[in-house]
């Protein structure tokens, strides 16, 4: 029979020790918070993109209800198409890191609706540039920075002014031709799958009076 007395020493366990570790486990970071967010507000809101991550939220169990079958088979597509790299699950939303070649990943990140005049010359350089994934997204940006909080009647008003001028301003810094600038808007949306909805931004300074075209 053994001594206790020389058995050695139990271990000591601090109990402290997994929290002193990393008091971060299980966060959810700020690159993702926004996203889930986006997609854990409303009813309908099945995906959100900043250009760089895509948030997707396939069921709803608040209101057991599957997301839109064409919506299922799209983002099916993309996937197979190597556009997404899954990082993580956050409750119903599921995350994907853009991969380079998917239609919905950007360049760059930008805040639009701080200044309408800056937003018109952000939006004809991207025009520019030919970066047409940007160039679309951040006319839905300024769209979406328009409509909020005015009158519908004096934002569409302003909408189309805002289009007019990057029209104009595309001209002025001897751009793309607006045949190739429509087409690319429309080919990220192509790209995408969105055959409805969305932003429609057709340029077209030929139904524009000339007065300071010249």
């Amino acid at each position: 029979m053994s001594d206790w007395v020389d058995d050695p020493a139990p271990a000591v366990v601090d109990w402290l020790e997994p929290v002193i570790e990393d008091p971060h486990v299980g966060e959810l970071t700020a690159a993702f918070r926004h996203l889930v967010d986006a997609c854990m507000r409303g009813t309908n809101r099945v995906m959100a993109c900043d250009g760089h991550f895509l948030a997707y939220r396939p069921y709803n169990r608040e209101f057991d209800k599957e997301t839109n079958p064409r919506t299922i088979e799209r983002f099916s597509d993309f996937q197979a198409a190597g556009y997404f790299r899954h990082v993580g699950t956050y409750d119903e939303v599921q995350i994907y890191e853009l991969l380079e070649g998917s239609p919905f990943r950007h360049k760059a990140n930008y805040i639009a609706g701080q200044d309408y005049w800056r937003d018109i010359r952000q939006a004809a350089k991207l025009a520019c540039d030919r970066n047409w994934p940007d160039y679309h997204d951040y006319l839905g940006a300024m769209a979406t920075a328009i409509k909020s909080g005015r009158d519908p009647t004096f934002a569409a008003a302003l909408w189309n002014d805002a289009v007019a001028q990057v029209a104009v301003m595309v001209l002025q810094m001897n751009g793309p031709p607006e045949a190739e600038v429509n087409a690319g808007f429309t080919g990220v949306r192509r790209a995408r799958g969105i055959s409805k909805g969305g932003v429609i931004a057709t340029l077209n300074t030929q139904g524009m009076p000339k007065v300071g075209l010249a």
